[in-house]
């Protein structure tokens, strides 16, 4: 029994390749001759006297002229062989090269097809015994066809059964409707919330523009003190009602034609920023502000406090083409005094 020489196995005479490794085998020694070197022998003696006797007679020569005398160093006649000469002893000779014969390949075809446990190579097709872990005639490995199948993805399994039964085309139908209704849904979905969030990212990302109403209006008006004086800019100058009882009730509403999307509002109270001008006149302690919109009017309360200069607030709503501020509370409110609204600033997203 032989022996890999590469993992030491033992492997059965005539195979190409070892079946535990897969390393090729040397051919066997009964299947290939051992080459022969053929070697030129030296020619006998006799053979090399002989050439040198008919070389010596080769040369040729002329016709004895009577006339002409003979010229000298010519040969007339071809001289006698030295017998002291040794002609015995061969010459040297190249030995010929030796050609190696090519590889016997064993020829797999008329081999038995095998038993019935037997692996098929998938490349060349020769049987193996199932010991085997590489083709004993191309050295392929045969693990892959001995292994278990590979389980399919679950994207390929997701198909319908073919057999055909009765409520196939059922379970089609209805898995049909689901599918629309799910995708009614995401629809629906959309365009229900995609407008707020993309209006929610707008308003935190946009930088607020400032806009003018196009119409400033009031519940009354004290003489030398208008609703319009809350929109020009200066902060010296403002609105007041027309009496000097308790406020409370009147109200200047701002008309935006078009309808804006308001963002922030800006208010300042008193009849001046100076302290001492800014306690002359009662101020504003709470607002009512109201907004119109498409879908109806929303009201909010913002609260003030009693200190001159701008007050923020935020306030998100789309689709405002009114916003009215009504006076629902006031500082230092008494007889002869009025109540003072110095400015409204309203900004909007662009």
């Amino acid at each position: 029994m032989r022996r890999c020489d590469n993992c030491g196995s033992e492997v059965v005479p005539g195979d190409g390749f070892c079946g535990t490794c897969g390393a090729f085998l040397s051919w066997d020694d009964d299947a290939t001759p051992t080459p022969e070197v053929e070697v030129a022998e030296p020619a006998p003696p006799t053979a090399e006297r002989d050439l040198r006797r008919a070389a010596a007679l080769v040369v040729p020569v002329r016709p004895a002229d009577e006339t002409a005398p003979a010229r000298e160093g010519t040969p007339t006649e071809p001289a006698p062989l030295d017998p002291t000469d040794r002609v015995d002893q061969p010459t040297a000779v190249q030995p010929g090269r030796p050609v190696a014969p090519p590889p016997v390949v064993r020829d797999f075809t008329g081999d038995p097809a095998g038993g019935p446990h037997d692996v098929t190579c998938p490349v060349c097709g020769t049987g193996n015994p199932r010991d085997r872990s590489f083709c004993r005639r191309c050295g392929n490995p045969l693990t892959a066809t001995t292994g278990p199948p590979r389980a399919l993805p679950w994207w390929r399994r997701l198909r319908w059964p073919r057999r055909r039964s009765r409520g196939g085309w059922l379970r089609r139908l209805l898995a049909v409707l689901l599918v629309l209704a799910l995708l009614g849904a995401v629809a629906l979905a959309v365009a229900r919330f995609a407008g707020p969030v993309v209006d929610a990212v707008r308003d935190r990302t946009a930088t607020p523009e400032a806009v003018l109403p196009s119409e400033v209006t009031a519940s009354s008006a004290a003489r030398g003190h208008p609703a319009r004086s809350t929109v020009d800019g200066l902060n010296n100058r403002y609105w007041a009602p027309a009496t000097d009882r308790p406020a409370t009730g009147e109200y200047v509403e701002f008309t935006f034609d078009p309808p804006i999307r308001l963002l922030d509002l800006i208010v300042h109270t008193g009849a001046s920023p100076q302290q001492d001008a800014f306690v002359e006149q009662a101020r504003p302690a709470e607002l009512t502000m109201t907004l119109s919109t498409g879908d109806g009017e929303r009201a909010s309360q913002l609260r003030l406090t009693d200190r001159p200069g701008p007050q923020s607030f935020h306030h998100v709503a789309g689709g405002v083409s009114r916003l009215r501020l009504t006076i629902q509370a006031s500082y230092g409110e008494q007889r002869g005094r009025r109540v003072a609204l110095a400015e409204v600033e309203v900004f909007r997203r662009p």
